[in-house]
């Protein structure tokens, strides 16, 4: 008994065939996107304060375009990129705690064991400030990592 595909499924498998080398491609291809919202991750070590990058010395790492302040920032930010960028991307890591998934403000910062923590900050919740009140930093970076774990895979 011979089977034959419908005329119908023929064309479906032939335009999947057609476009979907395609359609792969422009999904790999993404454009990088501005991190920290134009923030100079050097600055948060460096100079301890968020301070606003320029397009004039931006780096792309990792998919992302980081904005410095100068050409001296663009070396040692290329130096060792992993070690400028924030931990949880662009998520809150105590709204991680809570199994959230909040953006961040990039002025509500911290600097821990080597590590930005970028946190949340609105009128319903200040990220920083709930953290600090916990006063167990290990634990709650325990906490973070599990949870953005779940959110990368």
């Amino acid at each position: 008994m011979k089977h034959y595909i419908t005329t119908p499924r023929r064309i479906i498998t032939l335009l999947l065939m057609v476009f979907a080398p395609s359609l792969a491609a422009e999904q790999g291809s993404q454009e990088p996107k501005i991190a920290i919202g134009g923030y100079s991750p050097v600055s948060y070590f460096t100079r301890d304060i968020a301070e606003r990058g320029s397009p004039a010395f931006a780096v792309e790492y990792d998919n992302k375009i980081y904005h410095l302040t100068s050409e001296e920032q663009v070396q040692t930010f290329q130096e060792n990129p992993q070690q400028f960028i924030p931990l949880f991307a662009e998520f809150c890591p105590y709204s991680l705690t809570l199994g959230r998934q909040v953006g961040i403000d990039p002025t509500n910062f911290k600097i821990i064991a080597g590590k930005l923590l970028l946190f949340h900050n609105s009128k319903e919740l200040d990220g920083l400030a709930r953290w600090n009140d916990h006063n167990n930093d290990q634990e709650l970076l325990d906490k973070a990592n599990q949870e953005y774990l779940k959110v990368r895979f």
